[in-house]
């Protein structure tokens, strides 16, 4: 009962809003009243026995989706809460809150669903619900630019999705993802692939390397948008999509390894390009997908528990510091971290404070909840892979994440602040903020009562040497070289380098590259075809159509 009203009511409200459209107030009651309501319903539910069901849809009433909603429907009420100071002049404020509302229902529906084509189906509304979104300022070139690549990139992901639903339904026979898990051993060989696929889904959705170029450009959105999607919804599909059907995936040792090393990948590539990203809200972006990437190692070395608390631990800091960054842009009015300096002398004491705490969780500084995250994860690295590979990548990791957070907050909030003075009097926007900053605080306590409800005891009093003198080291680094009075000769001679990695090291100009020569390959084919002799190329269309029509069968 609780789980069906909470999708029920967010979906309808959606649809209320445009009735609504005319009074901007009504639409923000609505819109806020809806959300907080499916935040309390998501709580209850946690903590309920309840056996849902949504139009005869048997609902999932395990740990897995009652944790995921509660992380869906609490950030994204203080989110609606902070678009009413981030979006109060906007003039397209039907049609926001209208998509954020079906969106977070979308996902909502998602986390909870057992049906596999239902699964899908809400899996695609999250997708068009994050472009809608991310190009929502449609007259900007870059954003109309954003909404399509996240569109396009994420769809070769859900390819895989809809052939590996494919090969289970003909292979096991139905659509009941409890079902296909408890008779998984039907597929046979089939495993192994129908895995891989899931991992495609899952790297899309996540922006895992080699598909993690979409997310960077998603930032042309609103702000409120972004720490949605980053904390909450669209990038945390694809770990929910793993961690559901984990019993599959971890039958196979190829997909774990593959898992592994796709992680490992993206987890290094994403920290060196937010270490010279210029942009407030691509370092932002790009550490998402470094802590993503982290998730998807856990899930590899066989941690499942470990990856569930760092979801929770990132949704968190990853909330707080995107709210934080909104602020400032809200300000400041730019995005640009060469033109924005000495906040904290500005007078954003409010928001330096609360930056500076989803910081040192984001770093793994004890006893934040980010730090005992990321030591279950060192722990289970090590574990699997002990004595130096282990190490030296344990050390790695917490350097670079140390550097490159810090790097942004010095550059932020240190320095001068010349004649700028700004005053923090936006309530909507710096009510979320505290409230984050206050879960953030009290972190530790959340993930105990996470432990509970997933039914795991982990050992929270572990503590990495190797991990905490990478983190001071990164500090220090930081500091020394990206502190305004400092370093400044040291950061010219990195600027070369600071620009490839900015640029994602040209991964997204080689696919541009690549598309152009197809594109254009195709199409000089194309031509070559309309000119040529018809009997040759209707020969040509018959082959094509029995290819075709080879691989229809092959997989039904």
């Amino acid at each position: 009962m609780l789980a069906d009203s909470l999708v029920f009511e967010l979906f309808a409200a959606s649809a209320l809003v445009t009735i609504l459209g005319r009074s901007r107030k009504a639409v923000e009651a609505l819109s806020v009243v809806s959300s907080l309501a499916a935040a309390a319903l998501s709580v209850l539910y946690a903590f309920s026995s309840d056996q849902p069901s949504l139009l005869g849809l048997q609902l999932y009433d395990d740990p897995l989706s009652k944790l995921m909603l509660c992380v869906v429907n609490i950030l994204g009420s203080l989110i609606i809460v902070y678009s009413l100071g981030y979006m109060e002049h906007d003039p397209g404020y039907v049609r926001y809150y209208s998509l954020m509302l079906f969106f977070i229902a979308s996902m909502s529906l998602l986390v909870l669903s057992t049906d596999l084509i239902i699964l899908y189906m809400s899996w695609e509304l999250v997708g068009v619900c994050s472009a809608l979104l991310i190009s929502f300022w449609w007259e900007k070139p870059e954003a109309r630019r954003a909404g399509l690549k996240a569109f396009t990139v994420t769809r070769i992901g859900d390819i895989g999705f809809i052939v590996a639903a494919a090969i289970i339904l003909s292979a096991v026979g139905t659509t009941q993802i409890p079902s296909i898990l408890s008779s998984s051993t039907r597929l046979g060989g089939q495993i192994t692939p129908v895995a891989l696929l899931l991992l495609l889904a899952a790297v899309g959705k996540s922006a895992q390397f080699p598909l993690f170029v979409w997310l960077p450009d998603a930032m042309e959105g609103p702000t409120s948008v972004s720490a949605l999607i980053h904390a909450a919804t669209m990038v945390k599909a694809g770990v929910y999509l793993i961690s559901r059907f984990y019993p599959l995936i971890a039958s196979s040792e190829v997909v774990l390894s593959t898992i592994v090393w796709l992680s490992t990948i993206t987890a290094l590539l994403s920290a060196l390009s937010a270490l010279g990203a210029s942009d407030v809200k691509k370092v932002l972006a790009y550490s998402t997908i470094n802590h993503l990437a982290l998730m998807f190692l856990a899930l590899g070395l066989g941690a499942w528990t470990a990856a569930q608390l760092h979801l929770v631990s990132h949704s968190l800091f990853k909330a707080l510091l995107f709210l934080c960054a909104g602020l400032i842009i809200h300000e400041v009015g730019t995005r640009d971290l060469d033109k924005v300096w000495g906040l904290w002398g500005s007078g954003m004491k409010v928001t330096g404070v609360a930056f500076l705490i989803g910081a040192l969780s984001l770093a793994g500084v004890p006893p934040l909840p980010g730090f005992f995250t990321k030591e279950l994860i060192f722990t289970a690295l090590e574990e699997k892979y002990p004595g130096l590979p282990g190490e030296v990548l344990v050390f790695t990791v917490s350097l670079l994440s140390a550097m490159y957070i810090f790097r942004l907050f010095f550059r932020l909030f240190s320095g001068c602040c010349g004649a700028r003075r700004i005053h923090e009097h936006n309530l909507p926007m710096l009510l979320p903020i505290v409230l984050l900053a206050s879960l953030t605080l009290g972190g530790y306590l959340v993930l105990v009562e996470v432990s509970k409800l997933l039914g795991a005891e982990p050992e929270f009093y572990d503590v990495n040497p190797l991990a905490l003198l990478a983190l001071v080291a990164g500090l220090l680094l930081s500091y020394a070289v990206w502190d305004r009075a400092k370093g400044w000769s040291l950061r010219k001679a990195m600027l070369p380098i600071a620009r490839i990695a900015d640029r994602g090291f040209y991964v997204d100009a080689a696919y541009t590259a690549l598309a152009s020569w197809l594109t254009g390959t195709l199409s000089s084919i194309s031509v070559k075809l309309q000119r040529g002799i018809p009997s040759v190329n209707t020969l040509w269309l018959m082959g094509l159509l029995l290819v075709l029509l080879m691989v229809v069968l092959g997989v039904t």
